[in-house]
């Protein structure tokens, strides 16, 4: 998330002057013009293999000249004339043309460029050689797709055996396969195109990076808040076991023993099994870090908070918000798992964010 003095981006609707800008960048993602738009939305869904995606409408006068297989567009928020917000990087794609006051524009669907990935597939069988380092080996396949914006920390941790990838696998299902084999989370792109995957962090363990309170300063809407509960079959108990045909099976078991935890074996008396078999991960400690991720990730689908706020452009992947709302009761950290924005200066932008819990 990117960082921004509070009271100058948490301001409401009548003290801001909202304006956008559309940047038309070429193949190697420099800046070479603007277009106008009428406005649009866009998003990212952190559980999509893609996680941005948007719709613009820009007028066809300003198109004549575009590389429709090569050229980006990327959306700036600009308030008071004086902080710009970098939206994406998208690619374009799927042009329908509309008549607007006796002009034609074109209403164009966005994906960020991880679609490269999705669409590039091994076209023979992708062999990834024992003893080579996954961060390596994951950055080699991006860059065979053309990729050179990569922005992965390093991991000191190799594949213990060789790892095969069928013809005709996507590149991008080929990244996060290796990914969740060092924990990482999927990957995604950044505000300025990066490709970029992180250490996964327990989200109780995260540091809250906004907050959002119905006090004086709420910029949250009115009669928007939505609080979802849903307890139905939730485990509690959770059992992987990493296999290997040259090594003896790794297994690793979690079990929700928190009290206040409404789905624990505690609360619930009896124990619900999620169990499930990976084909090889780094090691043992990697592995126990995986259970309790999926054990988090389980747990904490009871608890949702949707909301609407005044366009918010410093939100990105998965951020750690605190959310209080007195009128409904609620004073918890959430992660933000997918937000989406309308596109004109008096716009808003709806959240959708879990509950975490203590495991």
């Amino acid at each position: 998330m990117i960082k921004l003095e509070k009271d100058i981006i948490h301001q409401l609707h009548s003290d801001r002057e909202v304006s956008f800008r559309y940047d038309l960048l070429n193949y190697n993602e420099t800046k070479i013009g603007e277009l106008t738009s009428l406005g649009g939305s866009l998003g990212l869904n952190s559980l999509s293999q893609m996680k941005r995606k948007g719709r613009f409408s820009f007028r066809e006068d300003e198109l004549k000249d575009i590389d429709w297989l090569n050229d980006k567009v990327q959306p700036v928020f600009i308030l008071n004339n004086q902080y710009e917000f970098k939206l994406g990087v998208f690619m374009i794609s799927s042009p329908t043309r509309t008549l607007k006051n006796k002009e034609i524009f074109r209403e164009v669907e966005c994906f960020d460029t991880s679609l490269v990935l999705l669409e590039d597939k091994f076209d023979t069988r992708y062999r990834v050689i024992k003893g080579t380092n996954y961060i390596t080996a994951i950055e080699q396949i991006i860059s065979s797709a053309g990729i050179w914006k990569i922005n992965i920390p390093f991991i000191n941790a190799k594949i213990k055996t060789d790892r095969e990838f069928e013809i005709g696998t996507s590149k991008l299902e080929a990244v996060n396969y290796l990914l969740d084999e060092i924990n990482y989370t999927s990957i995604w792109v950044d505000e300025l195109g990066n490709f970029t995957a992180n250490p996964y962090i327990l989200p109780n363990d995260r540091i809250v990076e906004y907050s959002y309170k119905n006090d004086d300063m709420s910029i949250i809407l009115p009669d928007s808040s939505v609080e979802e509960i849903d307890l139905f079959s939730v485990p509690n108990k959770w059992v992987v076991v990493a296999t290997n045909p040259e090594t003896d099976p790794l297994v690793s078991r979690f079990t929700n023993e928190n009290g206040g935890s409404p789905t624990s074996t505690v609360n619930r008396r009896r124990i619900i099994v999620d169990f499930r078999e990976v084909d090889d991960i780094a090691s043992q400690s990697i592995l126990d870090e995986y259970v309790r991720r999926i054990a988090y990730e389980a747990s904490n689908v009871y608890g949702k908070f949707i909301f609407d706020t005044a366009i918010m452009p410093h939100h990105s992947y998965m951020d750690a918000l605190y959310c209080e709302h007195t009128d409904l009761g609620i004073k918890n950290k959430y992660i933000e798992t997918s937000w989406e924005m309308d596109l004109k200066a008096n716009g808003k932008m709806r959240h959708n964010a879990r509950h975490v819990i203590q495991l």
